[in-house]
């Protein structure tokens, strides 16, 4: 006998691997080969406004500290398992100047700084819609 396939909906509060429960794999598009589930979400991310105080909106992230003209420190709720992670930005605004965001100073469990750079006057710029997000092992 021929058997259909039914499309469904999976409705449940935890995923666990069974047998590492902080691993699940999953099978990729070329259906060949597979990915960690884990290792492929986004473990923080933040939009911040001009002033850096102002957060649009974030995952994972407790507190946005100004430390200077486009310098930010953002510390999540959740910490990294280590300081070994992945941490990228990115600033943008309507202007003719090109802005360019990156990670820089410190780097922690809890926190991690960025900068915003004005690269035609390589000065800090406090710029609209900053971004940062962190990809990486939690704790």
């Amino acid at each position: 006998s021929m058997s259909t396939l039914v499309a469904s909906t999976v409705k449940t509060e935890t995923l666990t691997g069974e047998t590492v429960a902080g691993s699940i794999a999953v099978t990729g598009e070329s259906g060949s080969t597979t990915t960690n589930l884990q290792q492929g979400l986004c473990k923080q991310w933040v939009l911040l406004q001009s002033n850096g105080n102002s957060v649009t909106d974030s995952f994972n992230n407790s507190s946005v500290t100004d430390n200077n003209t486009g310098d930010y420190t953002l510390t999540r709720t959740n910490n990294m398992a280590n300081a070994t992670y992945c941490a990228i930005g990115s600033s943008g605004d309507n202007s003719t100047t090109f802005n360019v965001c990156s990670d820089v100073g410190e780097q922690t469990t809890s926190v991690h700084d960025i900068r915003c750079v004005n690269d035609a006057a390589n000065s800090t710029i406090d710029v609209p819609d900053t971004v940062g997000a962190v990809h990486g092992d939690l704790a």
